[in-house]
């Protein structure tokens, strides 16, 4: 054992002196190392966190709601045809972070002061300003023989910053090789882990998917699962009122539910929307925020905005194709698409063709919620 401890500190010793010998990635010579809740995440040259004009800036993936390793109610989504990172919870709160005219606003359209910053083609965040912003995530720095330890956490880490550093001393000693092993080309950048998208990798089709209810949405909400997805489910007020141990299993495993309104002008659709509110509250304790109202006009739709829904527009229906795999060649690449199946029967084993074929195609697969809708 104390062999190993000297072979293990006699190849830090060299991985230092590399380190001193190369330039800074970021604004710091100081390796920054990184954590969400007990877990260690992989740092490289290209995604290490930075400090720009005493600001300590993230990569977006440390929210990444594609980890389905990273549960921690504040998520980011990067949108590649836009250029913008959404910030969401599971509330009504979310910034948006536009990286081409460098600006940023809350779901409402107003501006907010932080900005995001772009390295190495990744795009890092103002965590500290997204910690008090939202309120249920903290960011502490910790000084390890290895680098300072960023970690983000919420209420469900486990150990505390020092406890956490002494269990993952081995973690984070390899965390610091693999940062080394990419600064200025030297050794193969190692694959990201899951939910981390390579940037330099061609991105395939971005999209939503929400589905109507039908007889397999259960069917179809366990495929979602299966790939660590989440979806949109629309209910008609009738539906709502015979499917509540549905809507009950859906809220809980985290999908979106929404209301399919059905009426022909806007005073009709509020009706309806306020009655579905009530009936998805009594059911699941759950607002509902996101509408289809697919006979409405756009003065009907803005109507439904300011009562303050999200309204849903469907670009592909989904059962139009005769395969899955049809359907994916079928998204378009220069714009996000937003998918609508209808749950009926024969619909699952469509999705479960299209979910394969879609992370064949690298496509990025966004929950619908009504923050990454606005």
């Amino acid at each position: 054992m104390k062999g190993w401890k000297k072979g293990l500190l006699a190849a830090l010793c060299a991985a230092l002196v590399l380190l001193a010998a190369a330039p800074a990635s970021g604004s710091s010579a100081e390796v920054y190392l990184m954590a969400v809740n007990d877990r260690v995440l992989t740092t490289t040259a290209g995604n290490m966190p930075t400090v720009v004009g005493g600001v300590l800036y993230v990569p977006y993936t440390m929210l990444s709601s594609r980890d389905g390793s990273i549960n921690l109610g504040v998520t980011a989504m990067y949108s590649t045809t836009r250029r913008t990172v959404m910030v969401s919870d599971d509330g009504q709160r979310g910034v948006e972070f536009d990286t081409r005219s460098n600006t940023a606003q809350d779901i409402s359209g107003n501006p907010v002061s932080a900005r995001a910053v772009v390295r190495n083609s990744m795009v890092l965040l103002p965590i500290d300003w997204l910690c008090q912003y939202f309120g249920t995530i903290s960011c502490t720095r910790t000084q390890t023989r290895y680098g300072t330890l960023v970690r983000v956490t919420n209420s469900a880490a486990i150990l505390s910053d020092r406890d956490f550093v002494d269990a993952a001393d081995n973690l984070l000693a390899d965390s610091l090789r693999t940062y080394l092993s990419t600064v200025n080309g030297e050794g193969e950048e190692p694959t990201p882990s899951a939910g981390v998208q390579p940037t330099a990798q061609p991105s395939g089709a971005e999209l939503f998917l929400a589905f109507r209810w039908g007889s397999e949405s259960l069917e179809c909400a366990r495929a979602l699962e299966s790939r660590e997805q989440r979806g949109l489910f629309l209910f008609t007020v009738g539906e709502l009122r015979e499917q509540g141990d549905l809507v009950r299993r859906l809220v809980g495993a985290g999908h979106t539910v929404g209301l399919a309104l059905t009426g022909e002008d806007g005073p009709e659709c509020l009706a309806q929307g306020s009655e579905g509110r009530e009936l998805l509250a009594a059911a699941a304790r759950y607002n509902a925020l996101v509408a289809g109202a697919g006979a409405l006009d756009e003065e009907g739709r803005e109507a439904l905005s300011q009562a303050g829904y999200v309204v849903w527009v469907p670009t592909v229906q989904g059962n139009g194709w005769s395969t899955g795999r049809a359907l994916v060649r079928g998204l378009s690449l220069r714009r996000v698409n937003y998918v609508e199946l209808e749950c009926g029967p024969g619909s699952a084993a469509l999705l479960r063709e299209a979910l394969r074929a879609m992370a064949e195609e690298n496509c990025q697969i966004y929950q619908a919620t009504a923050p990454a809708l606005s």
